[in-house]
């Protein structure tokens, strides 16, 4: 047994300040649980989110952090641009000096949006465009987004904030993994985005099991249990990441990892972590951290471990070869960038 060398507080914070979108993609558990009767629309109070956000910039202050170097993530299954208080978010960053990274479909750039994200533009890393299918038909089918409203969308932004349509980085993929998206659908939407924005193509194992349901959109559900060379919480694609970051549904609860999404399907009287806006983030960090420390040790709960972990195929991948060592000496170098 080892003790895992956890930072004082996250690096990162990704937070759904809404639990609303504008489209419903066939992997994210936006779409099922939207569709059901008892679904209640919820959002964090301009209150709530300056309460966070000052919050987590006075433990960076009091932890020496570097100006610019964390990073605030405001969406999770949302989109942020439906946020009413994103130019808060923004706001808030500029004053405290955090970067914002932005993932959205696209559909909403209004000039609402646009004047405020240019507004603070130096704010944002990066502006992340998610496409889910080729085709007009494979876009509605796979999103229930309509194409030709996402490329007007773009050329708004193309035409009226040159600045913002370069920092777009447009991801295409499709529900088939190994498809290769064809040349064409790339050009059109190259000729919508101003260089150096980007548009690549995604292929392969870009989705991960959010349903829990290892359906036919997950081909290989995996049952997972710690080991030596799993990674802190099992996330194969982000080894160590959740160490650096917190992640926070809208209730304020915060979650064990990317994966977990609402409170309905991780009800608070079968695992919590607690809420921020009651014990603050250093109280669910702390809770969070524990946590880790006892998946390493391999003491994790069966209970947690069925209803968190079983079904998500992203928990135990070890094929990099990661182990204990290189997650404390990565853990290391993290840190000594972060701080002054």
């Amino acid at each position: 047994m080892q003790e895992l060398l956890y930072s004082p507080i996250p690096f990162s914070i990704a937070f759904e300040p809404i639990n609303l979108c504008n489209a419903k993609c066939f992997c994210c558990p936006y779409t099922e649980f939207s569709d059901d009767k008892t679904f209640t629309s919820q959002k964090m109070s301009k209150e709530q989110i300056t309460q966070l956000m000052d919050n987590w910039a006075s433990l960076l202050k009091k932890h020496n952090m570097k100006p610019w170097s964390a990073s605030v993530i405001p969406w999770r299954y949302s989109d942020p641009l439906l946020n009413p208080h994103l130019d808060t978010v923004l706001q808030l960053a500029d004053k405290h000096k955090i970067n914002v990274s932005l993932t959205t479909n696209a559909i909403s750039f209004g000039k609402r949006q646009c004047d405020f994200l240019q507004k603070y533009i130096h704010t944002l890393t990066k502006i992340f465009v998610s496409v889910i299918g080729f085709t007009e038909k494979e876009v509605w089918d796979q999103m229930k987004v309509n194409r030709k409203k996402m490329f007007q969308s773009l050329e708004f932004v193309r035409d009226n904030y040159p600045d913002l349509s370069k920092m777009l980085d447009l991801s295409v993929k499709n529900r088939n993994q190994s498809a290769m998206v064809p040349v064409e659908t790339l050009q059109e939407y190259r000729k919508r985005v101003l260089k150096p924005g980007k548009v690549r193509a995604n292929r392969l194992y870009w989705m991960s099991n959010r349903l829990g349901k290892g359906d036919d959109v997950w081909t290989k559900p995996i049952k997972w249990k710690p080991g030596p060379k799993s990674f802190v919480n099992g996330c194969g694609l982000t080894p160590g990441k959740i160490l650096n970051r917190l992640e926070l549904m809208v209730s304020g609860r915060a979650a064990l990892c990317c994966d977990m999404s609402y409170d309905r399907n991780f009800p608070v009287e079968k695992v919590d972590y607690g809420n921020v806006f009651e014990i603050g983030i250093e109280g669910v960090w702390a809770n969070l951290t524990k946590e880790h420390q006892l998946i390493y040790d391999q003491k994790f709960s069966e209970k947690k471990l069925k209803l968190i972990c079983n079904n998500c195929d992203r928990s135990g991948i070890n094929s990099m070869g990661w182990t204990l060592k290189d997650t404390i000496s990565r853990q290391k170098k993290v840190q000594q960038k972060f701080y002054t």
